[in-house]
């Protein structure tokens, strides 16, 4: 999409300009030039559209903002350079239709200020949160690597020892807001960047709650095809048995390319989570192992008291595994060399 579509289809979507009036100044070839010319705005207000792509990206003082790396429903996320010491970081700001609303800008803010006061290897850090004119924005580390949602996009599915990697990081994570109290409510590709430098890093608290404080109405917080049962039900006392359980949709979703459930709407999605049980059809079709397997099947048992209890124990487990499974490549390996030297007598395993 080139940037003249682009600018005229955000401003469109928000109403500054017409469905009509943007297909023909597009048409044009000069879109800037044909809206000024049929009265449907102004030079300065071109420009000013040009310069935030409609308002989407704000002029900072202290940050020049480059492309956008993200977006939700509540903020966007841009590459930006610090100009007070060129340091280059991730910069979040909160959309500006939702700044006057206090409890969007309260939990904006609150996130910012976990990450300022966490500092964890498997979590952004957060570096600095202010506002500027009626934009809300923090600062953050800029990360190496690639969203596990577009690695997906990309890729179709991960190999399940990169899958499983990630998996015992994103388990560390939470083992480290578990010992803050806190249950992540969202954890889900989108919410992970991966890198071989970094590994896996979880980059969004914005759900993030004090274990048990969430009340019935908002704990079905976060994203349908990842939440565990008792979250979609609506329960109170939320606990990172939860966090586990969207960690094993995580996994099975990076390993197999597919959404452990999926349905017509939200509704149903959250009644498969409830009722039904995983299907393994996936997981054999692909020829994955049984450890795997049995990961995924711990992870995401509907009874929490059946699922691993303790992330770190998790990420222990996980990691072990890992290390037989390269102790046996590389067993496997040397053999194969010596093999081939002569008089070589291959050895009895037992």
């Amino acid at each position: 999409m080139n940037q003249d579509l682009k600018l005229l289809a955000l401003l469109v979507h928000k109403g500054l300009c017409d469905e009509a009036s943007a297909r023909a100044a597009l048409q044009s070839g000069s879109p800037g030039q044909w809206l000024v010319q049929h009265g449907r705005c102004t030079e300065s207000q071109w420009a000013e559209w040009s310069r935030t792509d409609g308002g989407a990206r704000p002029t900072l003082a202290r940050y020049e903002l480059g492309e956008m790396l993200g977006e939700g429903a509540t903020a966007r996320v841009f590459r930006a350079t610090d100009k007070t010491d060129k340091r280059r970081v991730a910069l979040k700001v909160l959309r500006p239709e939702l700044g006057k609303d206090k409890g969007k800008v309260e939990t904006f803010v609150r996130e910012a200020k976990l990450l300022l006061d966490l500092s964890h290897p498997h979590v952004v850090k957060g570096l600095r949160v202010a506002r500027e004119g009626d934009t809300f924005y923090f600062a953050m580390e800029e990360l190496p690597g690639q969203c596990l949602a577009d690695a997906l996009r990309d890729r179709g599915r991960l190999d399940e020892e990169t899958a499983l990697a990630i998996t015992a990081d994103v388990a560390d994570a939470l083992a480290g807001l578990h010992a803050r109290g806190l249950v992540h409510r969202d954890v889900k590709p989108g919410n992970v960047i991966w890198s071989q430098e970094r590994g896996a890093v979880l980059i969004d608290l914005g759900f993030a709650t004090d274990g048990g404080a969430a009340q019935a109405t908002d704990t079905t917080a976060g994203t349908v095809h990842y939440i565990a049962p008792e979250q979609a039900r609506g329960s109170e006392g939320l606990d990172v048995r939860a966090d586990i359980y969207a960690l094993g949709a995580t996994l099975y979703h990076l390993v197999t390319g597919s959404l452990p459930f999926d349905g017509g709407s939200s509704e149903d999605v959250l009644r498969k989570q409830v009722l039904e049980s995983l299907s393994g059809e996936r997981i054999r079709a692909l020829q994955l192992s049984p450890q795997v397997h049995y990961f995924i099947e711990k992870m995401m048992a509907k009874e929490r008291e059946i699922r691993f209890q303790d992330p770190g124990q998790l990420a222990r487990d996980v990691r072990a595994w890992l290390d037989a499974k390269r102790a046996q490549r590389e067993l496997e390996q040397a053999d194969d060399e010596a093999s081939r030297r002569p008089g070589f007598r291959r050895r009895r395993r037992s």
